[in-house]
């Protein structure tokens, strides 16, 4: 008898922890990565990865999902059907760009970064920023930094760094497409060693000497990259032999992951006004514990202009938007544009979050 309640006992234990893991996935079954998981307090649990695999909910009875790319969801953990859930997309468009003969390709992005430590979220900023980017002299031009008044401290006086450090991602991110970049013959391919599998249904895995890096989705009208930096970069640090490099990652055990959806022609080709969408994951050790910094970026509005063009866009921005606001001006821009607002157990934290302004 004793032995059948043991085994009994072992065996809902096991049940128990079977229970904590989740796939998430998408309308064709594909695992989706990057999916923030939280408590419904706000505390990050941790990101899906490439699969889609939360491996541990952590006891939570209720987990709110996000992503870039999909409908935040409500799940409550012991209804979930086969251990899988399933995400629905954002349904979130832009209008079609009309290629003119102008020199300034314009994308306007807005973003939101949230900064976590030990999984707390400590930090947050949301802005605009008007994009412009010279295709005769391929040159990256910025307009200023329109930032959300919300704001926290990740570490007592770096806010301003990680502020330059938000912008300088998200403007650099307009004019690259990784998933274009990593076809056969583009320079992320050669440089970090990558290969393209086709897997069927518009799906190719991203591989690269030591395994699966990510993959890439493409439909009739978008291409979706998922892609685990950190294993390039860590690759490419072993090859070439940046001891140095090699040395402060271990350190900081720094960590990098990403999502970018581009639109694209007939052909699959993507040029810099077809940026969609994108999220950066930056994980490290810091001195008050494990830091996470998740960026949401959206494109806003899109086109050609001239450099006088420009100049009066950043003008009407400045005026419209004047620097800092509170997080519901932003919101409002974010609404008027029909991109996802912040969903309300951030919005909490947000609020619960200590203020030095």
């Amino acid at each position: 008898m004793k032995k059948i309640l043991f085994l009994a006992i072992i065996l809902l234990i096991a049940r128990s922890a079977e229970a904590q893991k989740i796939t998430v996935v998408d309308n064709d079954g594909n695992g989706i990565h990057l999916v923030t998981v939280l408590t419904e307090d706000g505390n990050m649990i941790g990101l899906t990865s490439l699969e889609g695999v939360i491996a541990d909910v952590k006891g939570a009875k209720k987990v709110v999902l996000t992503h870039v790319a999909y409908k935040p969801l409500l799940v409550e953990v012991a209804k979930v059907q086969g251990g899988k859930v399933m995400m629905e997309d954002a349904d979130y468009s832009l209008a079609e760009v009309e290629v003119v003969p102008k020199p300034y390709a314009y994308v306007e992005t807005y973003y939101r970064a949230y900064g976590f430590i030990n999984d707390s979220l400590r930090y947050f900023k949301a802005g605009i920023l008007p994009n412009a980017y010279d295709v005769g002299k391929k040159k990256l031009l910025t307009g200023s930094y329109l930032n959300c008044k919300a704001e926290a401290y990740l570490t007592e006086g770096i806010s301003i760094t990680w502020g330059a450090r938000v912008e300088a991602l998200n403007a650099g991110k307009v004019y690259q497409s990784g998933a274009m970049r990593l076809r056969p013959g583009g320079d992320a391919a050669a440089r970090y060693f990558t290969t393209l599998t086709d897997e069927g249904g518009g799906k190719q895995r991203v591989s690269y000497p030591e395994g699966t890096a990510g993959y890439i989705y493409t439909d009739e009208e978008q291409t979706m990259l998922t892609l685990d930096a950190a294993k390039l970069q860590i690759y490419l640090d072993k090859t070439t032999g940046h001891k140095q490099i090699m040395k402060l990652r271990e350190k900081k055990d720094l960590y990098y992951q990403y999502v970018e959806v581009f639109s694209h022609d007939d052909e699959g080709n993507s040029d810099i006004t077809d940026l969609v969408m994108y999220s950066n994951h930056w994980e490290w050790n810091g001195s008050k514990g494990r830091n996470k910094l998740i960026i949401e970026t959206y494109a806003a509005e899109r086109g050609y202009m001239d450099k006088k063009q420009f100049k009066a866009k950043k003008d009407e921005l400045k005026k419209k938007y004047k620097t800092p606001l509170p997080l519901d001006r932003l919101e409002e821009y974010a609404t008027s544009h029909g991109i996802p607002t912040i969903v309300p157990t951030l919005r909490k934290a947000i609020d619960r979050m200590p203020r030095k302004m």
